[in-house]
């Protein structure tokens, strides 16, 4: 009975309309005036919130900016990169396709892949579709495969078998070991014969069902005025404008989409509705409830959660006692927060456009949300401190990265090659092509679609730092003795051999 009365106050306060002073129940406002007390600090560049309640949307915002070079500002229909919480609805695709008989969970990968093999003495007749959807596969992770599908967009669905033969198993063997292949590889699954095909798998079993008109696989299909754009921060200059690091080639199954909140929120709002959406049924009864279900166990702290599980798709986990079902997701300049609380029926989804505290930002965001939405004694006072707590993280935040840029500073010094002996391309048959030019007076390199500019981290031992994907690299040229251009390149562990133009 408690708890029946507790869920009728939430549904009552969700749904109550907005008032246009201050009430107790003018959570909205409340909501409001948190976030832009956030944007205002200069803790984020930009925000999108969206607030579910059963299986509808109930607020929908936007704060900031979408692009600080031109101020302009985020609304209702920016739409975000939301990395990693793509795992989330290409798992709903797969277990539609599943509860229609057209894809088996427990059938062997290669029964779907018939050509996919692995380094023994791992099979691919041992690895079940399921195992890829609770990351419990047992292959190893990161390699040319990560690299070529989440950065460089250089592959095809036959070379990606082909890598994929040169991988073996996992040092965690079969735990839960969160990472992306099982994804890519479920990508695969979904169209074997494009490598773009499980884009519209998704978004035929997925997106036009729930009507996110506002969700893409696609950046050439964005309108760049409704974009935001991502950003970092620069020392004595708050968040930043940096390029966009994504296209439609490097979109991929395991983070690859561009949506608003609103409609991030309509997938959301499926979810916690067991299918409905708005009181109309759109899934089956049943067919995705087991994604939020308990499939592999995790032990480790995010932030303020505990994640203790993970479904299909879903991190599992606790905030303050209630289960809270979640998937983040964050790359260059976005970080994502998309979760529900399934004891009380509530959806958060807060999309921003930097990192850094940012990140950090989308989380505290989300989590008062809940709280005061769930009446949380002493909210204000709580939620002053972690405003605080976080202002504090972003000046060491800051601090660091100041330190970083002057360290990188002090390494600067001219090369002992012109710039012209390092300029050409080079070659490795797994990891690809890599490409280096001069673009006014300095070094730039780029990968399929992955570019970056190239600064010197050891001049004396022609050591280049560059960012491919999103971190420092370190990049070591090697040089003939006997003088000319350089003859090949060690990066991530390989070596790329100079090719003839």
């Amino acid at each position: 009975m408690r708890l029946t009365i507790h869920l009728a106050a939430i549904v009552a306060l969700l749904t109550a309309a907005p008032a246009s002073a201050q009430t107790p129940n003018d959570w909205r406002a409340d909501v409001d005036g948190y976030a832009r007390r956030l944007v205002d600090a200069g803790l984020v560049p930009g925000m999108g919130v969206a607030v579910t309640s059963g299986d509808s949307i109930v607020h929908v915002a936007g704060y900031g900016v979408a692009d600080r070079e031109t101020g302009r500002p985020v609304d209702m229909a920016t739409e975000f990169y939301i990395a990693s919480s793509t795992k989330a609805l290409t798992a709903t695709a797969v277990l539609l396709l599943a509860g229609r008989g057209e894809i088996d969970l427990d059938a062997p990968v290669s029964r779907y892949l018939h050509d996919l093999g692995f380094e023994a003495p791992l099979e691919a007749d041992s690895i079940s579709i399921e195992s890829l959807l609770t990351m419990t596969h047992g292959i190893e992770d990161g390699g040319p495969v990560i690299l070529r599908t989440a950065y460089t967009g250089d592959f095809t669905p036959e070379l990606l078998v082909d890598l994929l033969a040169h991988y073996g198993p996992a040092e965690s063997g079969r735990a839960f070991d969160y990472g992306n292949l099982g994804y890519n590889i479920l990508g695969l699954v979904l169209d074997p014969n494009d490598g773009e095909g499980w884009k519209e798998v998704v978004r035929r079993e997925v997106l036009d069902p729930l009507g996110m008109k506002e969700t893409t696989a696609r950046v050439s299909t964005l309108d760049p005025e409704r974009l935001a754009m991502p950003h970092s921060v620069v020392p004595g200059e708050g968040f930043r404008r940096v390029p966009l690091a994504k296209a439609d080639a490097n979109l991929h199954a395991a983070g690859g989409h561009f949506t608003t909140p609103r409609d991030l929120g309509r997938f959301v709002a499926a979810h916690v509705g067991d299918g409905t959406l708005e009181g109309e049924r759109v899934f089956p009864a049943g067919a995705i409830a087991s994604t939020h279900e308990t499939h592999a166990d995790q032990d480790r702290e995010f932030g303020p959660f505990h994640r203790y599980g993970w479904g299909y798709g879903w991190d599992l986990g606790t905030f303050e006692g209630d289960t809270i079902v979640h998937r983040f997701g964050s790359f260059s300049g976005y970080r994502s927060h998309m979760s529900f609380m399934p004891a009380h029926g509530i959806g958060v989804i807060v999309l921003v456009n930097g990192d850094g505290p940012a990140s950090r930002a989308a989380d505290l965001m989300a989590t008062y949300v809940y709280d005061r939405l769930l009446e949380k004694p002493d909210l204000a006072a709580a939620y002053d401190g972690r405003f605080a707590e976080l202002e504090a993280g972003a000046a060491e935040y800051v601090e660091g990265v100041s330190q970083n840029l002057a360290e990188r500073g002090a390494r600067q010094a001219p090369l002992p090659h012109p710039l012209e002996a390092y300029v050409g391309a080079y070659d490795h048959p797994a990891l690809g092509r890599m490409e280096w030019r001069i673009v006014d007076d300095h070094l730039e390199v780029s990968m399929g679609v992955a570019e970056s500019e190239a600064e010197v981290f050891a001049a004396a031992e022609d050591k280049l730092r560059v960012e491919l994907t999103g971190g420092g690299e370190v990049i070591d040229f090697t040089f003939p003795e006997g003088g000319g251009p350089a003859e090949s390149l060690e990066y991530n562990g390989f070596t790329l051999v100079r090719v003839d133009p």
